[in-house]
């Protein structure tokens, strides 16, 4: 091999490792800005912990007048796992706007928790949510502990709150499938929601003992989808089912 070719190897090698270093730090950068800014947005929300102070045990309220006037996409908050999940819901006219914009309006990597567009202000009977899977751990990430049956029990509600009422959700289903295998459903026009229930149980990686009582109306049944933190191709899905 001549120099010159030598040469050129050890410049790409040098470029690739400037790129590489550069891509490492931006993301860095807005890991930050989005912790720093859903950080800020928990001043909105007074969370009060009772004595026993477990999940099952707060007492927990959203300004939601405060951060509708931030930004009117606002249709809810989610709180789970404790609180390492706690953020505020919003919803636009597709599917897209938020999956690299953050609530206040920024350019990020981490986006928003939103809400499917075909479900008017979380009035769907199955409420269907997405997030990323963010590798520093934030946002829908911490749906990667349901993947263990041990944290399914010790963590089996979690909470979406709306301008109107507290919904108190039981997980019955948690499954990592493909894309397209995801059962969803759009439209309230024809639906068993028992049905439903069922069919979503069935596809359950793991036997959760909840009873099969569910409830119809509003968020009878709440979606929950992320990538999967070992293969973005798949999705981690968390169903819950309305409990109040």
């Amino acid at each position: 091999m001549n120099k010159k070719a030598l040469w050129a190897i050890r410049i790409v090698a040098v470029l690739v490792i400037i790129g590489s270093v550069i891509y490492i730090i931006n993301n860095q950068r807005e890991y930050k800005e989005a912790e720093e800014e859903y950080t800020d947005l928990n001043d909105y929300v007074d969370e009060n912990p009772q004595p026993e102070n477990t999940d099952e045990s707060k007492e927990f309220s959203v300004d939601f007048d405060a951060l509708k006037r931030i930004n009117p996409d606002l249709v809810g908050w989610i709180y789970a796992c404790n609180g390492a999940i706690s953020y505020p819901l919003v919803q636009s006219r597709d599917n897209y706007d938020y999956l690299h914009t953050t609530f206040n309006g920024r350019r990020n990597g981490s986006g928003c928790v939103f809400s499917d567009m075909r479900d008017n202000d979380l009035s769907n009977y199955n409420s269907i949510l997405f997030g990323h899977c963010m590798r520093n751990g934030t946002m829908f990430a911490r749906l990667m502990s349901y993947k263990t049956p041990s944290y399914i029990t010790s963590m089996p509600y979690f909470y979406i709150y709306t301008p109107a009422e507290r919904r108190k959700y039981e997980i019955f289903s948690v499954y990592k499938k493909l894309p397209a295998d995801v059962h969803v459903a759009y439209t309230d026009d024809n639906v068993n929601v028992v049905e439903l229930y069922h069919d979503i149980r069935a596809l359950s990686d793991y036997d959760i003992e909840v009873s099969d009582d569910i409830i119809s109306g509003s968020g009878a049944i709440a979606t929950l989808i992320t990538c999967d933190d070992r293969n973005d191709s798949y999705r981690v899905v968390v169903n819950g089912k309305r409990i109040e």
